[in-house]
């Protein structure tokens, strides 16, 4: 076996002969052996395998983040299957289309996700508690290193989320580039949803190349972070790009217990990639559609210097190519702006059941003598650098990234123009000064309809993911229209920088005593917003989790300390106010003035 043919669950197994007792899976709760990770799934595989699981059987998996989740995926691997990642977060009507587009025949999971489960007439569920002891023979199937290990759902321009088809050659190349290589016995931070496909670096660039997967849940706060990084000292990390920026921003130092920083996934702050320059960690600026597998190519920042306009997105991975190409399919010269195609190993499959979107984005490899070759169309617009890296300028269509996330704004769009009461939506990405991006939404009523922000925020929450929930919405009476009868996205207010802007808010409350003046200072500032009443929620003024670690983290710096669930439950200033100080609320009870 070469690592040409190779496939996932093969070369875990290797490291399984090779280094038994060396760990391979775990975090606070539980540490898995390559031994008894490999064991584990032979015997899941083994149940899968009577459930009718077989070569390329796509099989949901929906378990927590931990070591039970990772011997699910590489049972399922194991079975010759295909494993579909569904994140307990989403939406049952998200999580009921994934489980049919997909046409998924086995659903696993535990006691508390299986009750809700939207499985349909189709899919069996394996509640993993319910197994018998007993021992069961792993199957013994042999797929080829093309054949499909993972599908991974993305947003849609056309309303429907896609599924993306990665075989396993992608994800063993991956694993082969010398910049990324992890070494055996290296250990790498597991932080991301499995639904995203950074997870896919993080667990099978550690087992496949005999690393220790330490899973995390250090997302609360950028404190709790910065102790899990210095606790653990992992040698590799991925972080979001606005993740990124607050633990550059906040607690900086923490990097010097990492080796090797990842980040990526949207625009980065060159101020901050050069302060976690200056740290002992080896840093990257990562780039990659989920199409070609993670990652394509890395930037390396290095210490000192001047500081760039941008940050570059550098130059691809081994295996791997990248062309800026005008519209004929030429390559730009250096310096002029083209869009940026992807081939080389690592191009997905294309999109499960979508034969006309595929043929559109995954084109025959004009550039390569090899037979079959393809390349991804990215819609991302850059140009090559002088020193042969590529810089990446904007996109061509209407898709962004938001905390780390790929977005198709036309889905949001879409979904809300299905609300009964909503006759007009526009749906824009807002950036701030370190160029993290907030959505926003701004609807028209129906003719003689009314509207709450709170319906229309719950409308959206029962079928999309949070991470695409706009951050605020914005009423108006009718869109601004360009001279072509189109919505003019330039004219829209940002209802980031101006409260008067958001209609939905009550009226002003201005604060009325120290705690609230800090805490509205506060906010202003993480929120990039003029003003802020104490009346005013969080979360409708475009807050999210990310803000709100800023945000706490802020407060920290004042003497005032939240946690995550009492800034979550307590949303508006004057609310955390008396948190803070429990005499406030008996003191204007009372009329007494706080001093």
């Amino acid at each position: 076996m070469t690592e040409k043919t190779a496939t996932i669950h093969e070369l875990v197994a290797r490291w399984a002969r090779k280094q038994p007792d060396a760990p391979a899976v775990g975090g606070d709760d539980e540490t898995l052996t390559y031994a008894e990770l490999d064991a584990r799934a032979g015997r899941l595989a083994g149940h899968l395998a009577t459930r009718g699981v077989g070569p390329e059987t796509r099989v949901a998996v929906s378990l927590p983040r931990g070591p039970a989740m990772v011997v699910a995926f590489l049972a399922t691997l194991k079975a010759g299957g295909t494993y579909v990642p569904l994140d307990n977060d989403y939406p049952e009507q998200r999580r009921a289309f994934v489980l049919a587009d997909a046409g998924v025949a086995v659903l696993v999971t535990d006691k508390a996700g299986a009750p809700a489960e939207p499985g349909g007439d189709s899919a069996e569920v394996v509640v993993l508690d319910d197994l018998p002891a007993t021992e069961v023979e792993a199957p013994r199937v042999r797929v080829g290193p093309d054949a499909a290990a993972y599908v991974v759902y993305t947003s849609g321009s056309t309303g429907q989320p896609k599924g993306v088809v990665v075989p396993h050659a992608g994800v063993v190349r991956l694993t082969t580039d010398a910049r990324i290589a992890v070494r055996p016995g290296q250990t790498v931070a597991q932080l991301a949803p499995a639904a995203f496909d950074a997870s896919v670096f993080e667990i099978w660039g550690a087992l496949c190349s005999g690393g220790h997967v330490v899973i995390m849940d250090a997302r609360s706060t950028v404190a709790k972070l910065g102790a899990e990084l210095r606790r653990w000292r992992p040698d590799w990390l991925f972080l979001t790009t606005g993740l990124f920026h607050l633990l550059a921003q906040h607690d900086t130092a923490a990097l010097d217990a990492v080796g090797c920083l990842l980040t990526g996934g949207d625009v980065l702050s060159p101020r901050h990639i050069r302060t976690a320059a200056a740290t002992r960690a080896r840093v990257y600026a990562a780039y990659g559609p989920t199409e070609t597998t993670v990652y394509a190519s890395l930037h390396h920042v290095s210490a000192g210097g001047d500081e760039p306009a941008r940050v570059p997105i550098g130059t691809p991975l081994a295996g791997k190519t990248m062309y800026v190409l005008g519209p004929d399919l030429r390559p730009v010269p250096a310096g002029e702006v083209g869009e940026i195609y992807l081939g080389g190993t690592g191009v997905a499959r294309g999109y499960h059941g979508r034969p006309a979107l595929t043929a559109e984005r995954f084109l025959p490899d004009p550039f390569v003598e090899e037979p079959g070759a393809r390349m991804y169309r990215t819609g991302d617009l850059g140009c090559l650098l002088p020193d042969g890296s590529v810089d990446f300028r904007s996109r061509v269509d209407r898709q962004v990234k938001v905390r780390g996330f790929r977005i198709e704004l036309g889905e949001i769009e879409s979904t809300l123009l299905s609300h009964p009461d909503l006759g007009a939506a526009v749906v824009v990405a807002v950036a701030d000064d370190t160029a993290d991006k907030r959505l926003a939404a701004h609807v028209v009523p129906a003719p003689g309809r009314r509207i709450t922000v709170a319906a229309v925020r719950d409308w959206l929450s029962q079928r999309l993911p949070a991470y695409m929930i706009p951050a605020t919405f914005v009423t108006l009476d009718e869109l601004p229209l360009d001279p072509n009868g189109k919505p003019d996205r330039s004219q829209l207010p940002n209802p980031f920088a101006a409260r008067a802007e958001l209609t939905f808010l009550p009226p002003y409350a201005p604060p009325e005593n120290e705690i609230e003046q800090v805490f509205a200072r506060t906010w202003a500032d993480v929120l990039t917003m003029d003003v802020v009443g104490i009346d005013d929620d969080f979360y409708m003024l475009g807050g999210d989790s990310l803000r709100s670690v800023a945000m706490l983290e802020q407060l920290r710096a004042h003497g005032i300390e939240l946690d995550a669930v009492q800034f979550f439950n307590n949303p508006t200033i004057r609310e955390l106010a008396a948190v803070v100080d429990p005499q406030l609320t008996a003191d204007r009870a009372g009329g007494q003035p706080w001093s």
